[in-house]
């Protein structure tokens, strides 16, 4: 009996063969005669496999004049076919070379296997820059082929290239899937095809904002390309890092980066390559603020694209010289290049990626024109096909990127909306976006079965209890690189689940407040931003300043909070600017804030009204949107005692180092390092005598009995108080590690770093989570809300969560929780309880560095103890 092998294991056996036969084939080559048409053939195949096209163009054209002369057909058509790259960018148009191969493709000469093979990857390749379905259809027809020649290497090419299509088809979890798989073999004995798909790899990150991390998959292109003789030039991957570098801030570098390019690139007139380098050094500029020779390098690029009918490149491009336009106020000229972009996206009519952007950019021009309907349906077009878009990531993070990096067609929409009067619609429309993964989590909020960690699980909690215990940073650096590749072979079932809810309704939710509550959701935007205002009994929309101006304010007052200072007059110019001009604050006591980029991480408690900070007057909580403040406050947290119970975990309990080395014990570490996970003595207290305010059934769990494994086997969905007192880390670049630690264990089962991407698939059913650690409020900010550990912990079932946006003191923290949970067992509400402890400290003479970075997410209100006659409290009743 024949047992048939997958194409998979037919792939990893080739691998080996294919490289052993190449060098046995090559030795028998040098003997031939190097001017015979099968030499040349030969040489031009293996300089075109390290994609130099350019370089083998010639010997190609001598091959195929030879072939000719002896009447091999088969082979002169190879040859011929073979030097269309080379001549892509700079003769004809993109359709007539994709017309001229698929012509090909029917004279009997291709008929020929390998002949036919050639053609249809050099087709897909053309397509790959013109239209990525039809792209999409031949690499696979190139896939099938290859494995059928046992061409192993080509065909995993092939997988790539159709996930490179997937990504511009808008299939973002098929495109991970597929260029992983391409780059990881690619590793082994293709160096081409790494540095190809490593390219893309970063240039996908690039396009989603994500340009420090970027630099690594980019930076590895460019390093396998100089230790490789005979590669093309990373192209690709050199013009991605100007954008990368760009997105960092590093002008001086990008632009002499661009600048060598430019010149390198315009030696061979290749039009393609000229398109890229004017476009993104015209993000550089515009970045500066120099807007003219922004303008003037998109124009180029536009000139480029259109010599080729490089309609993915007339798209994009397009849509940034229009907004450059609108910056300039030059309202016609935006109008006709974003039509033009907008045509282009027709023939191009599979590929999503650009379209809800010129959509929305479209919209926003005939808006200021006063063209108000065609405006609304623009929007309305452009949000829908957005959210079809965001239906096909893969993973929470993704989507969160994705909204970011197309967030301004709802802030547009809202805009619009607001100033016609529409506020029902206009939260609506926000509210897509708003807490849109948070959302989507609660209302799945389904039990996860438990299951054996894969592969590669395993394999990342190996490196990271490496990473905790090396020290030195080249070390450091290569297990770093390996979490990273690790990190993306972990897949997810994320979107086969998670469909996210209708945004709730702005009457529905004015139903839901207290009448003490005010409701107030951010949208920053230039020129001006708004607030919303929401009331039981009335709804208004205020104007705010612009972005800049607000976000640059609220950075400069965390940094002066967090050195132990506080700018008073700053505070006041803050306040003023976003809760003075909204007279509902003067006759409500609570706020119940959604947040916008750069103010999720502002303490709005330590605004200063009139020479008193806001947490005198009034409680303060925030939540990721109206929708999901809705969804927390009809959700029923079940419970099966009469008593909360109560989860209290402390790891880092020993006996402190001496004093002299160090100032003070913070929470905080600045990156998983063991050196770091210095004793926090004042947790073991903090923990044990929070315990004391609940009845049994409680659970503590202290030093080296408090590890992720010991945590994550208690049922943890019967607790309804969770408490860590632990170390935290925040990564703002790769959130998904951002993570809390645990006891280290022997023999480490788990890595004890319980991060972001773990903490969503926990299954809770708090009504409180406290992370009484640090930074557990922080992470890249965007439109669409804050990536960090205490949103991950409102995925995973959290009612409401305590967290803190800096590094915060050992002593300082400890006695404020004790005091937050005094304030719990006399009954009150979440919020006034944490507002409660907070007013001690500051009464106690503290700075608000002390008392401010805590904040509640999540509803702010209810009781953990609803009996006040005779609570649970052992403590209190003592005091």
């Amino acid at each position: 009996m024949r047992i048939a092998s997958s194409p998979t294991v037919r792939i990893a056996s080739g691998l080996l063969l294919t490289t052993l036969l190449g060098f046995v084939g090559y030795q028998v080559f040098r003997r031939r005669n190097p001017n015979a048409p099968e030499a040349l053939l030969k040489h031009a195949d293996e300089m075109a496999w390290l994609n130099n096209w350019i370089g083998a163009a010639p010997l190609y054209r001598s091959a195929e004049i030879q072939f000719t002369q002896q009447h091999l057909l088969s082979k002169a058509l190879y040859a011929r076919v073979s030097q269309i790259p080379a001549r892509s960018e700079s003769s004809t148009t993109f359709p007539q070379q994709i017309a001229v191969l698929r012509h090909d493709l029917t004279l009997p000469a291709a008929g020929d296997r390998e002949t036919r093979l050639r053609i249809l990857t050099i087709l897909g390749m053309l397509e790959v820059n013109y239209d990525a379905g039809m792209a999409r259809q031949t690499w696979a027809q190139v896939e099938q082929l290859a494995l059928h020649r046992h061409h192993y290497l080509l065909a995993t090419r092939a997988i790539g290239e159709q996930g490179i299509a997937a990504f511009l088809l808008g299939d973002i979890a098929t495109a991970k899937k597929d260029v992983l798989k391409a780059w990881m073999i690619a590793k082994i004995d293709d160096p081409a095809a790494h540095i190809r798909y490593a390219s893309m790899y970063g240039t996908g990150l690039v396009e989603l904002g994500k340009y420090k991390e970027a630099l690594g998959p980019l930076n590895e292109a460019i390093r396998v390309a100089r230790k490789t003789p005979g590669v093309a030039y990373p192209t690709i991957a050199i013009t991605s890092k100007i954008q990368a570098l760009s997105g960092l801030g590093q002008y001086k570098a990008a632009l002499a980066l661009s600048a060598s390019e430019m010149k390198r690139v315009s030696a061979y007139h290749l039009a393609g390559h000229l398109y890229d380098l004017h476009r993104v050094r015209a993000g550089v500029y515009q970045r500066m603020g120099n807007w003219d020779l922004a303008i003037s390098d998109y124009q180029e690029g536009i000139q480029y694209a259109k010599q080729l009918s490089y309609w993915r490149g007339i798209s994009e491009t397009g849509g940034l010289l229009a907004r450059a336009y609108l910056h300039q106020g030059a309202l016609q000229p935006a109008l006709t290049t974003i039509n033009e972009a907008i045509d282009a996206d027709k023939h191009i009519p599979d590929e999503l990626y650009f379209v809800p952007r010129n959509l929305g950019i479209k919209a926003d021009i005939l808006a200021r024109m006063g063209k108000v309907k065609e405006s609304n349906d623009l929007y309305g077009k452009s949000a829908d096909l957005l959210d079809a878009l965001l239906s096909r990531v893969p993973t929470p993070m993704i989507e969160r990127q994705l909204l970011n990096e197309l967030s301004t067609v709802y802030a547009g929409y809202f805009a619009s909306l607001r100033d016609q009067g529409r506020l029902a619609d206009a939260f609506h429309v926000i509210e897509r976006a708003r807490g849109r993964i948070e959302a989507q989590a609660l209302s799945h909020h389904d039990v996860i079965a438990p299951h054996a960690p894969s592969p590669a699980e395993l394999h990342l909690s190996s490196l990271n209890v490496q990473l905790l215990d090396t020290d030195g940073s080249a070390a450091r650096g290569r297990i770093l690189d390996a979490i990273y590749s690790t990190e993306q072979q972990i897949g997810t079932d994320y979107k086969d689940i998670d469909t996210p809810p209708d945004p709730v309704p702005l009457n529905k939710l004015q139903q839901d407040l207290r009448p003490s509550e005010l409701f107030v959701e951010y949208v920053l935007g230039e020129p001006e931003s708004y607030a919303l205002a929401v009331t039981r009994s009335a709804v208004h929309s205020y104007v705010l300043p612009p972005k800049p101006q607000l976000e640059e304010e609220a950075a400069q007052y965390r940094s002066e909070l967090i050195k132990g200072s506080a700018d008073w007059p700053l505070a006041q110019q803050l306040f003023d600017g976003l809760l003075g001009g909204i007279p509902e604050y003067k006759t409500k006591d609570d706020l119940i804030l959604v947040p916008d980029g750069k103010l999720d991480l502002l303490p709005f408690a330590a605004l200063v009204d009139s020479g008193r900070y806001v947490a005198v007057s009034h409680t303060v909580s925030v939540a990721p949107s109206g929708t999901v403040l809705g969804l927390l406050r009809h959700r029923n947290i079940d419970s099966t005692h009469s008593g909360p119970s109560y989860l209290g975990v402390a790891a880092w309990v020993s006996r402190p180092p001496p004093v002299t080395m160090i100032a003070s014990i913070r929470r905080a570490i600045s990156g998983p390092d063991r050196r770091e996970l210095v004793a926090l003595p004042e947790s073991r207290n903090e923990v044990e005598t929070i315990a004391t305010d609940f009845a049994p059934p409680k659970t503590v769990l202290l030093g080296t009995q408090a590890t992720e494994t010991n945590f994550k086997r208690l049922p943890l969905d019967q607790y309804e108080v969770i408490h860590l007192a632990l170390h935290g880390y925040a990564d703002p670049e790769f959130p998904d590690r951002s993570a809390l630690v645990f006891a280290p264990e022997t023999p480490p089962i788990d890595d004890g770093l319980l991060q972001v991407r773990e903490i969503r698939q926990l299954h809770l059913n708090a009504d409180l989570v406290t992370l009484s650690a640090c930074d557990t409020g922080v992470g890249p900010v965007g439109e669409e809300g804050v990536a960090n550990i205490e949103n991950a912990f409102i995925d995973a079932g959290a009612q409401s969560v305590v967290a803190t946006l800096w590094q915060v003191d050992d002593a300082a923290t400890a006695q404020l929780m004790i005091d937050f949970y005094r304030h719990l067992a006399r009954g009150e509400a979440k919020a006034d309880a944490l507002r409660e402890a907070q007013l001690d400290s500051l009464k106690s003479g503290q700075a608000p560095y002390f008392w401010a970075g805590f904040e509640l997410d999540g509803e702010p209100s209810g009781s953990l103890f609803h009996r006040t006659s005779a609570d649970y409290s052992l403590r209190s009743s003592t005091q």
